[in-house]
């Protein structure tokens, strides 16, 4: 069993030493996967339950089943693969066996920018049998493999993900339909899962940033909308007085983690043991230029951005607005621009310690939402696909490029990035 733990975590813990040292030798011009799987809100959220745990029918259960369907499993996959790489990941399940593969775009080699990757599993007898490993064109042998992702593992940041789940996945099997898992799960187990999955987060500065945020809301007027800067500029005032020996980005982190999952209805305590949780604030609409979706947009991509996943973030934002032209209400270049404005706020705010500082004391003193989002309402929306398609044919035409061009040049006039 320890074998399908090693080759779950081979997808996602390379080290960049080891990615340095290939560069030249298994990387590729283009990707062999392009990212598909456009993750919904509904999708981040089921891929974060299936990550720790709480996908299980029975959530009481110690002895726990948990059956992954493809999507499931492509959600997942992509979903955890790209918070550590710009990336994407496709799983083809068979009978007895599935294939995973997957691209990084590796930040240093602008030659061959990408790194594929692909290995099968199969369920032979009840044994995991791993083959045809590759990274790009090199095939390693099947003898070899156990001890190359052991290696892999053991020297990345991912060791201890990986010691977690080889002491309680118990069985597995593989068909057309689904992957299957048996494994014990206990109170300890959970809680240790939720502190890995919120990568070193610091869960008493999210509680002191939580505490504070029901508290601005109990002050304000319920007769006036409930503007993102307001949240914003409460908790950036607080982090003022905190501690001056306290890691500045951390606390910018928390700022937006609190400030985001509540602007987007998603619960805080989850993050927390059960008995530790902080208080739960009652949920206001947020607003930016009087509409909910602009606020929505810009807190998610730096929410996403804050936990190292900006490349990510940019692209769903484009994915997304991209699919409402399809499906949904149309493209916006005005959900885009938040977007792209969120990016750039989570990145002021964690990209050094000295603009965290400068961050804190500036946001502390703002008095809208002006100061770190410009107003982009006369930005084209609400384009269906074929209008889109016949303006700006695709997203790396000119006539695109011209308006991201547009947007970034708004937001670089805002007062927080002046100097940046």
């Amino acid at each position: 069993m320890l074998t399908v733990v090693r080759l779950f975590f081979f997808a996602l813990a390379t080290p960049l030493l080891i990615l340095f040292l290939l560069a030249f030798y298994v990387t590729d011009k283009h990707p062999r996967v392009e990212n598909h799987w456009l993750l919904s809100p509904q999708d981040i959220n089921r891929a974060r339950m299936i990550l720790n745990g709480q996908a299980s029918p029975d959530p009481l259960a110690t002895l726990k089943t948990l059956r992954l369907e493809k999507k499931d499993l492509n959600i997942a996959a992509n979903h955890l693969l790209n918070q550590y790489f710009n990336g994407a990941a496709q799983v083809h399940l068979k009978e007895n066996h599935f294939r995973l593969e997957g691209s990084i775009q590796l930040p240093f080699n602008h030659l061959n920018p990408y790194l594929n990757f692909a290995f099968t599993l199969s369920n032979q007898n009840g044994k995991p049998t791993i083959s045809e490993l590759t990274l790009g064109p090199l095939t390693l042998p099947n003898d070899h493999a156990n001890g190359f992702l052991e290696g892999l593992i053991n020297h990345s940041d991912l060791n201890q993900y990986y010691l977690l789940a080889a002491h309680h996945i118990r069985t597995l099997a593989i068909s057309r339909d689904a992957f299957t898992l048996t494994y014990y799960w206990t109170p300890k187990a959970y809680a240790a899962a939720q502190q890995l999955l919120t990568h070193s987060t610091n869960l008493e500065a999210l509680a002191f940033y939580q505490h504070h945020l029901v508290q601005t809301l109990k002050h304000h007027d319920r007769n006036w909308r409930l503007s993102l800067a307001t949240l914003l500029q409460a908790l950036f005032k607080e982090s003022l007085d905190r501690a001056p020996d306290l890691d500045p980005i951390k606390e910018n982190q928390a700022i937006i983690m609190v400030t985001g999952l509540y602007t987007l209805q998603q619960n805080l305590a989850a993050l927390f043991p059960k008995n530790a949780a902080p208080e739960k604030a009652k949920y206001l609409s947020v607003f930016m230029y009087q509409r909910v979706d602009m606020a929505k947009h810009f807190i998610s991509s730096a929410l996403l951005s804050t936990v190292n996943n900006a490349a990510f973030s940019q692209r769903l934002g484009q994915q997304k607005e991209l699919h409402d032209g399809t499906a949904g209400k149309g493209f916006s270049f005005i959900d885009l621009a938040a977007n792209r404005a969120g990016i750039r706020f989570a990145k002021a705010a964690t990209d050094s310690e000295k603009s965290a500082r400068r961050m804190q004391k500036t946001m502390a003193q703002i008095t809208s939402y002006q100061a770190f989002m410009p107003d982009v309402r006369d930005f084209p929306e609400n384009i269906k696909a074929p209008a889109f398609k016949l303006k700006y044919h695709s997203t790396t035409s000119t006539a695109y490029r011209q308006q991201l061009q547009l947007i970034d040049q708004k937001i670089a006039a805002c007062a927080i990035y002046q100097g940046r």
